[in-house]
């Protein structure tokens, strides 16, 4: 048989280099560091609130203009574009935290939208929300 001797004289110490495998654990740990998300801890607070008066705020503040084709509603009034402008300065000189939002069909004329903001814009109102169907 032959002599085992020579495997014991040749051999080297086997080591496994880990210096990239440290690097690329190291980049790993670093991006889950960064990518991640931390919940904040928050108190879920029950903070009283005064009912009455914001309802009476929102009423007083708060009217819609609907526009169709035919006729126009103010809070569910009928008006017409004569009397628009007048009602909304007397409206607005009353409260001038009044907001408005606009309700307009598709099938109302460009043109009449764009007088109907021009009235709203000359009786002094500037908070104007434009009301629409979601897009599908």
């Amino acid at each position: 048989m032959h002599n085992l001797d020579f495997l014991h004289s040749n051999e080297e110490e086997l080591t496994v280099n880990i210096t990239s495998l440290i690097d690329v654990i190291f980049i790993l740990l670093i991006f889950f560091m960064v990518s991640t998300q931390f919940k904040k801890a928050s108190l879920p607070l029950d903070l009283p609130r005064s009912e009455e008066t914001e309802e009476q705020n929102e009423q007083e503040s708060a009217k819609v203009l609907a526009v169709n084709a035919n006729q126009m509603e103010l809070d569910g009034k009928i008006i017409t574009m004569e009397e628009l402008e007048g009602t909304l300065k007397a409206m607005y000189a009353q409260n001038n935290d009044l907001a408005l939002s606009l309700e307009c069909e598709r099938t109302v004329d460009f043109e009449q939208v764009v007088q109907v903001l021009t009235k709203i814009q000359n009786a002094g109102i500037s908070r104007i929300g434009i009301v629409h169907d979601p897009i599908e």
